[in-house]
């Protein structure tokens, strides 16, 4: 997942441009140049004509962003002045204060990774002092900490995509009123992907176990499955347990009534939680991208 993909704020070039056809991307052209004209009139800055305006527009020093909030509905065009990189920053509506989700997600991952740096850290200094079965029961703890901050990010994946799903399918309708439907209705269904996935279909016609392959989607269910052991039974596999098909596919991690993990499950676990991101996040993109053009 990359940090600059951002579905509340646009770069309006070339490529952005071609989602408007025919009549329609006359009128757009007229609408966009207008803005950067009058933004150049204020600033005493010399005016392109409107052909050489719409050519390498990622190089102008002058550049258009259009905003375009899912949450709360708010269309505007903004004229700035600086590089691609430096446009990167821009991350909130500044009506609603809004994130967009895949910068949320992004941001979670992120803090997963600082902590999994300074996990890694420790144990290559305690690789030094102790036995692998001293280390094994060291990293214990450390590593069920990482599973459940992994879950809770799955959770905010499944969560946050859906509510910005919903959001540009409501388009302008008031987001505290939808969120709060959400919140009610679904409660802690996003932590389980087999319970978001029949949100997912049965709002936004969405089937997630058709975009992801088998591992994936098992390895998903049995993270949340070791999660929910570690949490609400203090890590101790227990009769119910037993009966899952998660314990049948995590086998090598299972000592007597314990799971241990290592770096190498949850990497793993960490490699599937990506893909899910990166899948949903496109999803949302292609559905968002249509939505801004459908504004106009």
């Amino acid at each position: 997942m990359k940090k600059n993909e951002n579905s509340i704020y646009d770069i309006v070039d070339e490529n952005f441009m071609s989602n408007f056809s025919g009549k329609h991307i006359g009128f757009m052209k007229d609408y966009y140049y207008k803005v950067y004209y009058n933004f150049c009139r204020h600033i005493k800055k010399k005016i392109l004509p409107q052909e050489v305006f719409f050519t390498n527009m990622r190089r102008r020093k002058i550049k258009l962003l259009q905003l375009c909030c899912p949450y709360c509905g708010h269309v505007v065009v903004i004229p700035v002045q600086g590089t691609i990189d430096e446009l990167k920053s821009f991350n909130y509506c500044w009506s609603c204060g809004k994130s967009s989700a895949t910068y949320n997600v992004f941001s979670q991952l992120s803090s997963l990774g600082r902590i999994g740096h300074f996990h890694a850290v420790g144990l290559k200094t305690i690789q030094t002092i102790y036995d692998e079965e001293e280390i094994k029961s060291l990293t214990y703890e450390v590593y069920h900490l990482e599973v459940v901050q992994l879950t809770s990010i799955l959770e905010v994946i499944l969560r946050d995509f859906f509510e910005a799903f919903i959001h540009i399918n409501y388009f302008g309708v008031n987001d505290n009123y939808i969120s709060n439907v959400i919140n009610k209705s679904t409660g802690n269904d996003f932590m389980k992907i087999d319970k978001a996935n029949q949100h997912y279909k049965k709002a936004l016609n969405i089937n997630l176990r058709s975009m992801i392959d088998d591992k994936t989607w098992f390895d998903l269910i049995d993270l949340v499955n070791i999660r929910n052991t570690i949490i609400h039974n203090n890590g101790m596999i227990d009769d119910k347990f037993k009966e899952t098909k998660t314990f049948q596919r995590i086998q090598d991690c299972i000592c007597g009534n314990l799971i241990f993990l290592d770096e190498k499950e949850i990497n793993n676990y960490l490699k599937q939680v990506t893909q899910i991101a990166d899948i949903i996040g496109k999803a949302f993109e292609d559905a968002n991208s249509a939505r801004t053009v459908r504004l106009f």
